[in-house]
């Protein structure tokens, strides 16, 4: 005598098996993902300490909460982003690098092109080649400043993009364990439920 397993008994076991090695992906995905979220934030954190950056007081009656403390983590590095966009903006009257004109040779010393009274700081006409003036040096020094503030703040504002995806990615994966280990629990129960 033969016995025959009709096809909607085994499809339970099989379905089942197949549920708890999705559901055991599911979780070592997530678990991926934790550690490259956490590795991403710790690596980001050691190389900006790795710099030995302290944030700067943003002025001497208000220096800021975070003031000498090491940039090592997304908080002080914003900090220290606003205290150099402060220290900017007091050198260069306010002014972005883009809207401060450029009148200056790359040496720094002389002008590039010839300067209408109208264009220039002092209010006298310069020809090419001909030492900048004293306002125009101020002028010169300032979109310096500008620029080194700027390419510092984006710096820092790159480790702070880096601490949030890291984040991201660590917490989405704590989600996808959490979701793999429910759908485990799940099939645990149906397959008791199917044995019963």
């Amino acid at each position: 005598m033969s016995v025959s397993v009709s096809p909607s008994s085994a499809s339970p076991i099989h379905g089942g098996k197949l549920a708890r090695v999705l559901s055991w992906l599911v979780v070592v995905v997530g678990l991926v993902m934790l550690v490259i979220g956490v590795s991403v934030y710790t690596v980001t954190s050691n190389q900006l300490a790795d710099q030995h950056i302290t944030v700067a007081a943003v002025t001497a009656d208000d220096p800021g909460a975070l003031a000498g403390k090491p940039v090592e983590g997304p908080f002080t590095a914003m900090a220290q982003v606003n205290a150099i966009r402060h220290h900017v903006a007091a050198a260069t009257g306010g002014k972005t690098f883009g809207e401060l004109p450029n009148v200056a040779s790359s040496d720094g010393a002389s002008y590039n092109a010839d300067i209408t009274a109208d264009k220039s700081t002092d209010g006298q006409a310069h020809s090419k080649g001909e030492a900048l003036s004293s306002a125009d040096a101020k002028l010169y020094s300032a979109r310096a400043t500008a620029q080194q503030g700027s390419l510092l703040q984006a710096s820092l504002l790159v480790s702070v993009i880096a601490f949030g995806v890291g984040a991201l990615i660590a917490g989405l994966g704590l989600v996808v364990v959490v979701i793999g280990l429910a759908l485990l629990a799940t099939n645990r129960r149906l397959t008791v439920r199917q044995r019963d």
